[in-house]
């Protein structure tokens, strides 16, 4: 990559911000407009005593923040890997005591929580089954335990028409709500099928032709599943 600098590591794969580099025990992140809410709530997360978030360890020479580097597995593509229990099952109680953590602090304002927003296996760090941490906060910002536990359950659980069978993906879905403590399935399942098309909605209004002809199928598949995945 160019103007990378002796001993920095590209870091990739996924659904990766463009631009990290891994530098020994750091990470070097390019700031944003949304930098100085990350780093508020990086820091809060680490004097809260929430372990499951990189440190912040303050900005460059070159104006990138500088985070902790985490030890372990990223799993950028279900396709190649199936997520066990333990790992769903232990993600969802990682995202509990986040949202736990969040609730009722000035960072969250007059909103439930802070949201993630893009929690799932390509924005965690695993060793073996267990979540050690969740890492590109790029996009937190206030919101609601809902909506950030269904857009988790989504991308952590395979909802979808390649997540394997009714059944199974019923059965994943409750399985994290469960660990999470949220007793309403149904719930999780209207809140991803709204997601879905208010996702629609935007590359619709954008123009963006491919991507909506790929969420208009999706939002077909969940709603003519939907009733199948409230009951495991």
């Amino acid at each position: 990559m160019p103007g990378m600098e002796a001993g920095e590591e590209l870091l990739a794969g996924g659904r990766q911000t463009q631009g990290v580099v891994r530098l020994r025990d750091t990470v070097r992140r390019p700031m944003g407009p949304h930098s100085e809410f990350v780093h508020e709530l990086l820091r809060y997360l680490e004097d809260f005593g929430f372990e499951g978030a990189p440190r912040l360890l303050g900005v460059d020479g070159r104006g990138r923040e500088i985070l902790t580097f985490i030890e372990g597995g990223v799993l950028h593509d279900h396709a190649v890997y199936s997520p066990s229990d333990a790992m769903l099952t232990k993600a969802a109680e990682l995202i509990r005591r986040f949202h736990d953590a969040t609730a009722g602090s000035r960072l969250a304002g007059d909103a439930e929580i802070v949201c993630h927003n893009e929690l799932g296996p390509h924005n965690t760090v695993f060793a073996g089954d267990v979540p050690i941490a969740f890492i590109d906060w790029d996009d937190a910002a206030p919101g609601t335990r809902l909506f950030d536990l269904a857009n988790a359950i989504w991308s952590f659980a395979d909802v979808g028409e390649a997540g394997g069978s009714m059944v199974s993906q019923a059965r994943r879905i409750r399985l994290m709500c469960d660990a999470y403590g949220w007793d309403d399935t149904g719930m999780i399942v209207d809140e991803i099928q709204a997601d879905l098309r208010r996702a629609l909605a935007n590359h619709e209004r954008a123009g963006g032709r491919k991507p909506a002809e790929i969420f208009r199928e999706m939002v077909l598949w969940m709603d003519t599943h939907a009733t199948d995945l409230e009951s495991p």
